[in-house]
């Protein structure tokens, strides 16, 4: 029987990168899961494996939910469609998410019939049960609403040298990449070649 560790060191072909965690938000993190044109998503193992990298489930949770089936691996697909629509609207300048709230409102409602608060440091953290279909997209789904109504939300960008987007939370407000080590390395590159280039004698 196929176990959730080997499926999912199987799922990423050679040469495809592990997924680059970079935007410090959860759902945004959803959003940002094609890179290079490779669907980090693309099967249940990979749905899970992603959840384990940023802590909405522990490894035996993913061994648990591998075993009952890809049962919300559609509604992941389509969660991560209406989140790509939203928070790419609003870091291009065209804030639509009412037009999508339609989309996103169903994931939204579902998280919170899903939640429970428990304790924790003198106040309370909503929890999910971590051997259900929706374990993975519920906490998605909070943090999506969350960051509609936070003041953070004026900090969304998108990369000036991927699709993906972030929140700049840099004093000056001036990041431009997803990721100074991935994008920003690759446009200094760029331009340092394009400048020795230019500087050659013809």
């Amino acid at each position: 029987m196929e176990t959730f560790e080997k499926a999912a060191a199987a799922e990423r072909p050679a040469g495809v990168r592990e997924l680059p965690i970079v935007t410090g938000h959860l759902a945004l993190d959803f959003a940002n899961t094609v890179d290079n044109r490779f669907d980090h998503l693309g099967t249940y193992p990979g749905l899970l494996h992603w959840a384990v990298r940023v802590d909405i489930l522990t490894a035996a949770g993913a061994r648990r939910l591998f075993e009952t089936g890809p049962q919300s691996l559609r509604a992941a697909h389509a969660l991560r469609a209406v989140l790509v629509e939203v928070f790419g609207g609003i870091a291009d300048g065209q804030p639509r998410a009412d037009a999508h709230w339609a989309g996103l409102r169903p994931f939204v409602t579902d998280s919170y019939r899903h939640c429970d608060l428990l304790p924790h440091r003198g106040s309370y953290v909503m929890s999910w049960p971590d051997d259900r279909p929706g374990a993975v997209l519920w906490p998605v789904a909070r943090a999506a609403a969350d960051l509609l109504t936070a003041p953070d939300l004026g900090r969304l960008k998108r990369c000036a040298g991927c699709p993906w987007v972030f929140l700049d939370r840099s004093r000056n407000g001036s990041r431009r990449w997803c990721s100074m080590e991935d994008c920003g390395t690759r446009a200094k590159m760029e331009r340092y070649v394009t400048k020795r280039k230019a500087s050659r004698p013809r």
